[in-house]
């Protein structure tokens, strides 16, 4: 229940602005190690097992990284893990290290558009669910990157789940 109530504090307050940066939750994706670098494309201060249900709240995409502000494993009642070792005192991580879940669960239509608003154009549609890596974020808008493909688009962060563990229902 405590890790439930943290979760639903987490993602309540991932999309709030005030003000703290604006917060993106998402969690580690991948089947090897995932490195946390002291600043993008810098050196590597922490390695992740890929077999880790990690998750990240994150700031300040930058040409492809994410700036770390937390770290937890889903799987631990416990605080949050320690970043250590960075010298500039930041973490970043990739963002093809990252994803989230569309919450389509019930086989919804949903459409990654051009552009962070519901009147841009559409670039592509699916019922299925899928795993999306986080590129960028904007007020309730995610760009993401389709897992395994090259298409990008914006989709509303509603559609969307930060949690390796759960559906997000």
């Amino acid at each position: 229940m405590k890790k439930i109530v943290l979760l639903t504090i987490l993602f309540v307050t991932a999309f709030t602005v005030g003000a703290q940066e604006k917060m993106l939750i998402a969690y580690l994706y991948g089947d090897s190690s995932s490195y946390i670098l002291n600043k993008p494309s810098g050196a590597t201060v922490m390695t992740l097992p890929y077999d880790e249900p990690y998750m990240f709240s994150l700031s300040s995409p930058q040409d492809g990284w994410w700036k770390i502000h937390d770290l937890w494993n889903a799987a631990d009642d416990e605080d949050p893990t320690s970043l250590a070792g960075s010298d500039t005192g930041e973490y970043w991580i990739h963002f093809s290290d990252l994803c989230l879940g569309s919450s389509n669960y019930g086989g919804q239509e949903l459409h990654l558009r051009a552009a962070p608003h519901q009147d841009a154009d559409i670039v592509f549609t699916f019922n299925q669910e899928l795993i999306l890596m986080p590129l960028d974020f904007e007020d309730d808008w995610v760009k993401v990157m389709v897992d395994g493909s090259d298409i990008v688009g914006w989709i509303e962060n509603e559609w969307l789940c930060s949690n390796p563990l759960t559906n997000c229902c």
